[in-house]
């Protein structure tokens, strides 16, 4: 059989493929798995750290570590001022907004008016919006248990102070950041401050965090704050100030407590005052710390430097006496008179009765640079260094473009201005026998030395203690500064007001007392400001020694100073009784004569 005459001839379809095009397909399979190649190269080798950022992006998040506020203790390590943890509500405006349906819900939780949450929704970021602030955990929950998209929660913390109005001027407040923007919380707000730190973590698309992945600087946490403050005394002080501003009607007061060796701060009040829980009503022109940053002329307050200044330079001797009989002891065209009408008076009668005229002429009889410099070196006209914002440095004149009449003037307080800390530290100084010591808010630890300048010999500081010791006995201005058990020393104050035309108020007057105790070991020294009083029998003996009187004994047992007088001794001393003629008399400085 022939083989070649049996096959059948191919079908034309299946005749062999020509050799170029296996060649072509090949080529086009390598260049596309070239170009994946390359693909896959610039993707995981070029580009990885872009790619793996932008990824990161997506799903990972720099999650703030809260830092809280170091605490501000009393010298007892009680708070004065603290954080509380409490939360913030914010917003995601992408999500949020499309949950309008739910606003007035949330609004209503929050007790937001629908506008301001409308507001705050609108008036944050692309991506982040604070609806609320400082909120209570148990509040926060009750907001988040509505389960709203977009809706979310962080963490912060709240400041809170225990003694609420007691002492807001002192320690002032923080704004919703935790910065200190008044008071204590402003001067040591570094101090206080911590550094909030951060963690790497998983969020989901809710914002809640899934897991740490790496961890960042750890958060600071604030430093504590050790005040000088006695917050008892603090308590009593306020209460007793307050109680004076309310029944005599005036328009405000203030009060400082120092330790007379340490210089140490005890208690610093200002009232009217506000709630630092709740500052809705304050006003910064009302409610500031008028015990630093309040200046005024002080009076009568000013008579013991005088005398001190002329003592040094011994213009005057211990035993001087002054010829005051006169209705008008005229300096230049100035009329210079007594509420009462005395004749000669010693040093101690003129402190006691409170003599201007006395005063007057014991200052005409000094240089004017010698009375400068006391009133200088015994911290007037200069800020204390205590360290909080608006102290004020009040104001002393240089002594060469002092006349006649200023040099008068100066001798009982009048061409001169001070605050209430600056009169507590100067009679620090004459309780301290003579070395004045700058007031501070630090606590000085027990048996530390304090530093501090000699400003008056330690015989003129010793003879004043005695003849201020005078004031508070019957017949002296002071009386009613008297404490059961203690010998006290002090002096009063009441000055017209000037109003502000180079002329002074008719019925208006700021009332002053400044004393320690006891006088015959000085521990404590206070300084009480009542302004503008207008009702009742408006003297500084009147009006602030009792302020002094119900604090000064309280601040005495807190402070465990052991009483120095006889219960016999005080009842000799205060047995006869006090008509209210006399009480009047002697509050005027007529002494003896009420008798």
């Amino acid at each position: 059989m022939n083989r070649d005459a049996a096959m059948p001839d191919r079908h034309p379809a299946m005749a062999a493929l020509p050799a170029w095009r296996a060649a072509v397909m090949m080529g086009l399979v390598g260049v596309g798995l070239a170009a994946i190649m390359m693909q896959a190269w610039r993707l995981q080798v070029e580009n990885a750290g872009f790619l793996r950022e932008q990824g990161a992006q997506r799903y990972l998040r720099h999650l703030p570590l809260p830092a809280m506020r170091g605490a501000v203790l009393d010298r007892n390590n009680a708070p004065l001022a603290i954080s509380v943890p409490v939360k913030a509500i914010w917003v995601d405006p992408q999500l949020f907004n499309q949950q309008v349906n739910r606003w007035p819900q949330l609004a209503q939780a929050l007790g937001l008016p629908l506008p301001a949450l409308e507001r705050r929704a609108r008036g944050g970021g692309a991506e982040f919006a604070f609806i609320a602030r400082q909120l209570p955990p148990e509040r926060a929950a009750a907001v988040m248990g509505l389960h709203i998209p977009g809706v979310y929660t962080l963490s912060e913390s709240r400041r809170y102070y225990p003694l609420g109005a007691v002492a807001a001027p002192l320690l002032g407040f923080t704004n919703v950041d935790g910065r200190g923007i008044e008071g204590v919380e402003l001067a040591y707000n570094q101090w206080l401050h911590g550094t909030p730190g951060e963690e790497l973590g998983l969020q989901d698309n809710r914002g809640q965090a899934l897991s740490v992945v790496q961890m960042g600087p750890p958060a600071e946490q604030g430093r504590p704050l050790t005040l000088s403050i006695d917050r008892n005394i603090q308590y009593f002080a306020y209460t007793a100030l307050a109680a004076a501003v309310q029944q005599f009607k005036a328009q405000s007061g203030s009060a400082v407590v120092m330790n007379v060796h340490t210089g140490e701060v005890l208690a610093l009040v200002s009232y009217p005052s506000f709630n630092p829980n709740n500052r809705q009503d304050y006003e910064p022109g009302l409610y500031g710390n008028r015990a630093v940053a309040d200046t005024y002329e002080p009076g009568s307050v000013m008579k013991p430097f005088t005398i001190a200044a002329a003592l040094d330079d011994g213009s005057i001797q211990p035993s001087s006496t002054f010829d005051v009989n006169t209705n008008c002891f005229r300096v230049a065209s100035y009329c210079i008179q007594d509420d009462v009408r005395h004749g000669v008076l010693d040093l101690a009668q003129v402190l006691k009765y409170s003599s201007n005229i006395g005063a007057a002429q014991i200052s005409l009889r000094t240089p004017p640079a010698d009375l400068y410099h006391m009133l200088r070196t015994v911290g007037f006209g200069q800020v204390s260094g205590v360290g909080l914002p608006g102290e004020a440095s009040g104001t002393v004149p240089a002594w060469q473009g002092w006349g006649i009449a200023r040099r008068a003037a100066m001798a009982y307080g009048y061409g001169i201005s001070v605050t209430p800390l600056q009169l507590a530290a100067a009679y620090g100084a004459i309780a301290n026998d003579g070395v004045y010591v700058q007031p501070s808010l630090q606590r000085v630890n027990e048996g530390t030395q304090v530093p501090g300048s000699r400003v008056m010999p330690v015989q003129v500081a010793r003879d004043l203690q005695g003849w201020l010791a005078g004031v508070i006995r019957r017949g002296g201005t002071g009386f009613l500064a008297a404490i059961p058990g203690y010998t006290v020393a002090g002096k009063t104050g009441t000055s017209t007001m000037a109003n502000g035309k180079g002329g002074f108020y008719k019925n208006r007057v700021n009332t002053t007392f400044v004393g320690f105790a006891p006088a015959n070991h000085p521990q404590l020294v206070m300084a009480v400001v009542v302004r503008d009083p207008t009702q009742g029998w408006r003297f500084g003996g009147v009006v602030a020694a009792p302020v002094f009187r119900v604090t000064m004994s309280a601040a005495l047992r807190v402070m465990n100073v052991a009483p120095d007088m006889p219960a016999t001794q005080w009842n000799a001393q205060m047995a006869k009784r006090m008509t209210t003629t006399q009480a009047r008399l002697w509050a005027e400085g007529a002494g003896d004569a009420a008798h």
